[in-house]
């Protein structure tokens, strides 16, 4: 009975979740908005905070995780390593700048609301990394993801997803020292040093041994001339290298989607890759939004206003207006440093992942995780909006890559 109530709910959740997201995606384009702004209503419509249909929040989640992995491994697959070491003079600093300055502005402002420094700085390096399935789909929308601005964003975000990976390695030390009011350094830096290693293991792996195994497995399975069989073997390779790279290296489930969206676009079969999981990624990208729409509680707005309106000003301000300076500095034009620095004025995925194993370690309170999902979904909104304002595509000359 359990199951068959499992079964019956994950169909309800796809029938009314799909149906209002092309409803109001419609409606949205309509209105010559993003279709994004769609998909988080019939989220936010279906989900426990609203008073229609109620779906599982761990259900919506587990979708979204499939639409986080078919989303990055499109983005490697088209994102070759020159793209991103043509970039790395932009992104490395401008990524490390944002998330200190992120960080201390969360710590300074939430501690001067009466909470304290060890939940500002977790909410500060929560809302320091900006959502990649976002970035991705807005910069698509405006049809600046393949510019040399959108290359510059979206290795901006890899750096962002890299320091994550790293955080949440050394969030258990840190939890362990904060409970303990101990300050350890040595375990600290031994916690970075770990970390570090995992990252630089996963990498040298998967280009070296994983690069060779998915050409001759790819070449094997292209030779049969079945377009079932090599859709399944993509799905199987991505969903595999992910999957091994949060379980055994300790990096994100998005981050091993992209390194293996980027060895399979080093293969002859690229196109095909393409071809066969785009309608795939494109499905599952909405339950990503309908997800963060599901997860929206109003009430953590009135509730906690002070700090929703702390946390979001450094979202909506600080964050864009330190990339913005940071990328100038370096000598870019004013055009692609408001591009960058717009495309970073959100939060999502990360945020929550961050937030959620410092819930569980007991890092934050149960508010700062609602305000984090309440900011994100008002940022995600007024970033297409915002996006579609600053951009005017027949009016842009925009160099190539």
């Amino acid at each position: 009975m359990d199951t068959e109530l499992f079964r019956l709910k994950i169909v309800l959740v796809l029938t009314v979740g799909f149906a209002l997201a092309s409803l109001l995606g419609y409606l949205a384009l309509r209105l010559r908005l993003s279709p994004i702004l769609g998909y988080l209503l019939a989220g936010y419509v279906i989900g426990p905070y609203s008073p229609g249909f109620v779906t599982e929040i761990d259900i919506s989640e587990q979708l979204a995780e499939i639409g986080v992995i078919m989303m990055m491994f499109g983005v490697g697959l088209h994102f070759k390593i020159m793209d991103l070491y043509s970039v790395k003079w932009i992104a490395i600093p401008g990524a490390i700048g944002q998330t200190l300055c992120a960080a201390l502005a969360g710590e300074f402002f939430i501690y001067m609301l009466g909470w304290s420094l060890q939940t500002g700085l977790i909410v500060g390096l929560s809302i320091g990394v900006a959502s990649t399935v976002v970035l991705v789909r807005v910069l698509s929308d405006q049809n600046l993801l393949h510019t040399f601005e959108g290359k510059i964003a979206v290795g901006w975000l890899i750096v962002e997803d890299i320091l994550t990976v790293i955080m949440l390695i050394i969030l258990p030390s840190f939890a362990k020292v904060a409970h303990t009011d101990k300050f350890s350094g040595t375990e600290t830096l031994f916690a970075i040093g770990i970390a570090l290693l995992k990252f630089t293991t996963l990498t040298v792996f998967m280009f070296t041994i994983g690069k060779q195994l998915v050409i001759r497995i790819l070449a094997a399975i292209d030779r049969t001339q079945s377009h079932e069989l090599f859709t399944v073997t993509i799905l199987a390779l991505t969903f595999v290298v992910a999957t091994t790279s949060a379980l055994l290296f300790g990096a994100s489930i998005a981050m091993g989607a992209f390194i293996a969206g980027m060895i399979i676009g080093q293969t002859d079969v690229k196109h095909q890759a393409f071809a066969h999981s785009e309608p795939l990624k494109n499905a599952f990208t909405v339950t990503f939004f309908l997800s963060v729409g599901s997860l929206f509680n109003p009430n953590a707005i009135i509730e906690f206003f002070p700090l929703f309106l702390v946390v979001l000003g450094i979202v909506l301000i600080i964050k864009p207006l330190t990339a913005f300076l940071i990328t100038l500095s370096l000598k870019q034009t004013t055009f692609t440093a408001v591009v960058v620095g717009m495309a970073l004025a959100q939060i999502g995925e990360f945020s929550f992942i961050m937030a959620e194993e410092a819930l569980r370690l007991k890092l934050i309170p149960d508010e700062g995780y609602d305000v984090i999902v309440a900011v994100a979904l008002v940022t995600i909104t007024l970033n297409s909006i915002i996006f579609q304002w600053i951009h005017k595509p027949q009016g842009s000359s925009l160099p190539q890559i």
